[in-house]
């Protein structure tokens, strides 16, 4: 959740104004206390016990009451500047007129400042203009024991003159009031401001130092990917020379293997028995799968190496030159095959070719069993790319074993039942997994399987 910078000035400002008038109220305990007290010590000396006990007392029960009864108002401030103005009414009366002792009363207006409300100026104010016109006018009226002066006189010009200073006094401290607020509030705001901006700085050093450390890790992470670039080069070299060493090496012994076989048959054919002509055969058949299976892995591992070259490709006519290949080749009779519509692709021609050729052998082989085998190729159009698919009607597989079967060397039929090296799938997958697309296929024992191969547009 984002709070805005505003709100959080604003709970700034309530805080800071809860803990001056927290601090204000603390103050004004004193010196409600020091009035009474001084009402007291006035009453020793004037013999006005009653109005010392009688008017402070209620001043003071009148504004911790208020405190009490309404404690989430601000109410209690202006009884209290009401207070401070009766309490100079009842140090005036004490003395039997001392007018002087108003200045009490601006010394509450002072105290007012320390709440930092201009507002609490005005029942101070009321209650000075007030007394002195009411009692000013009930003295010279004839009323006996007001006290409100000891002169003998005292004109209008006078009293409009102390009034006006009196409201003076109360103006000034009301500004001031005012003026600390406006302070404090922009002190406030000017404090979070800067807090404000030192966070972003804060920010933005962490930001900074968090890029270079990014640099650095790049720059480790490239140094790691050059290095391990270069072993994998040397590594891929060393494979390239082991492989053909390995396929050097093999095909000399069985090149040697088929070839002295060969010769002990045209010798011996008359000679040797039955048996062992026919086991003979088998040895120069198990060495020309040796070499199929050697080819195969050189091409297999030539494939991860090899830069492809990408062109548009007639389709149709790579499955039927492949298609040919295999009518002309010394396979067994080849199945009724359908050709549906291809879509053309941008691949390698030469490696799509290979694709092809894998696919429709592998159909033709797991075919050829049924009593009316059928291929069916074409294309299809799923998730915005055009998909290619060769089906048959042959043996099938399990798909509880579709993890072996694009996999090197794993079959999922008897060698005895169905001939192969176990690496054509796997070419398939590394070809078109280098064109960036996707392979895959449905099967169902003795029901036919469907390989099929996407390629991008």
């Amino acid at each position: 959740m984002i709070i805005r910078s505003s709100t959080i000035k604003n709970a700034g400002v309530q805080d800071f104004s809860a803990d001056v008038k927290r601090k204000s109220d603390y103050t004004i305990n004193f010196f409600l206390i020091g009035f009474f007290l001084c009402g007291m010590i006035l009453a020793t000396f004037y013999d006005t016990w009653l109005v010392a006990v009688a008017v402070g007392g209620i001043c003071l029960a009148a504004y911790y009451s208020t405190k009490l009864l309404l404690p989430t108002s601000d109410l209690y401030q202006y009884v209290l500047g009401a207070v401070f103005g009766v309490f100079m009414a009842q140090y005036i009366y004490q003395m039997h007129g001392l007018f002087e002792m108003h200045f009490i009363a601006f010394i509450g207006s002072a105290m007012l400042i320390t709440y930092q409300n201009w507002r609490l100026q005005l029942p101070l104010a009321i209650v000075v203009i007030v007394h002195h016109a009411l009692f000013a006018w009930l003295q010279y009226s004839g009323v006996e024991r007001i006290y409100f002066t000891q002169l003998e006189y005292m004109s209008l010009q006078t009293f409009v003159i102390h009034a006006f200073l009196a409201c003076v006094i109360f103006f000034i401290c009301g500004l001031w009031a005012y003026q600390f607020r406006a302070f404090s509030r922009r002190h406030i705001e000017q404090s979070y401001e800067i807090g404000r901006l030192q966070e972003e700085e804060r920010k933005k050093e962490q930001l900074m130092r968090a890029e270079a450390e990014i640099r650095e890790l790049n720059e480790s992470l490239e140094t790691k990917v050059r290095d391990r670039t270069a072993q994998l080069e040397t590594v891929n070299k060393e494979l390239e020379a082991f492989s053909y060493s390995v396929a050097h090496d093999l095909r000399a012994p069985l090149r040697v293997i088929n070839g002295f076989s060969r010769m002990v048959l045209k010798m011996e054919e008359n000679k040797i028995s039955k048996v062992s002509f026919e086991n003979l055969h088998i040895i120069m058949k198990n060495a020309a799968q040796m070499g199929r299976l050697i080819d195969d892995l050189l091409d297999f591992s030539r494939l991860g190496r090899a830069a492809i070259e990408v062109k548009q490709v007639d389709m149709a006519d790579i499955v039927q030159s492949v298609i040919k290949d295999l009518q002309n080749g010394e396979q067994l009779t080849i199945p009724e095959i359908r050709i549906n519509e291809l879509a053309d692709a941008k691949c390698d021609p030469i490696l799509m070719r290979q694709v092809w050729a894998n696919l429709i052998s592998n159909a033709v082989k797991y075919s050829r069993k049924k009593d009316s085998p059928l291929i069916e190729i074409g294309t299809s159009r799923r998730n915005g790319m055009n998909t290619y698919y060769v089906k048959d009607n042959g043996a099938g597989f399990n798909m509880e074993f579709y993890d072996k079967l694009f996999a090197v060397f794993q079959r999922l039929h008897k060698v005895t039942e169905y001939e192969g090296t176990g690496v054509g799938l796997a070419l398939v997958q590394r070809i078109i997994t280098k064109h960036h697309g996707k392979v895959w296929a449905d099967g169902e024992i003795d029901k036919g399987a469907t390989f099929y191969f996407s390629l991008p547009n």
